[in-house]
């Protein structure tokens, strides 16, 4: 079922507001929203290496379906490369470039993401494996934890 655009636009909003706190805290920069795709990106530096990430978020109806997130290379602008990727011990980013995680919609077999398990986007927030991953500020968070911590991060992915 398809979520209203301007719904979509009001949450997507709400939760970026949500972020900016954080933003401050961590030195996210956080793009401006395009309203008519409801996208926008993130740049984080690793406090660890200094490596910068670029996460592209895509929440066309969103809710109902999880936002669509890959990273963006810093020098090519290209996106979903592996160099454009984190290294994590723990396969929240996937070797094939993706952020292998219910809340990842890039992550669904539909999707060519290598859970063809995962069907149904719209339980995305009820699968047992989304934990707190339900929201944008959530996500980000999540990403930002593991390029931080030195018993997760391993860099970025060659």
């Amino acid at each position: 079922m398809a979520v209203d655009k301007a719904v979509s636009l009001s949450i997507v909003k709400s939760e970026l507001d949500e972020c900016r706190g954080d933003a401050d805290r961590y030195h996210w920069e956080i793009s401006t929203l395009d309203e008519g795709t409801l996208s926008f990106k993130v740049k984080m530096i690793s406090p660890i290496d200094k490596e910068i990430f670029i996460v592209s978020f895509k929440c066309d109806n969103y809710r109902e379906w999880p936002p669509y997130i890959d990273f963006v290379d810093p020098i090519s602008g290209q996106e979903g490369i592996k160099n454009a990727y984190p290294l994590s011990s723990d396969g929240f980013f996937h070797p094939n470039v993706l952020i292998c995680h219910p809340c990842s919609r890039k992550a669904y077999g539909d999707f060519k993401g290598p859970h063809g398990d995962w069907r149904n986007l719209a339980v995305w927030e009820t699968h047992p494996k989304t934990g707190a991953l339900k929201n944008i500020r959530a996500i980000l968070l999540a990403i930002y934890e593991r390029i931080s911590q030195p018993e997760i991060y391993r860099g970025r992915m060659k």
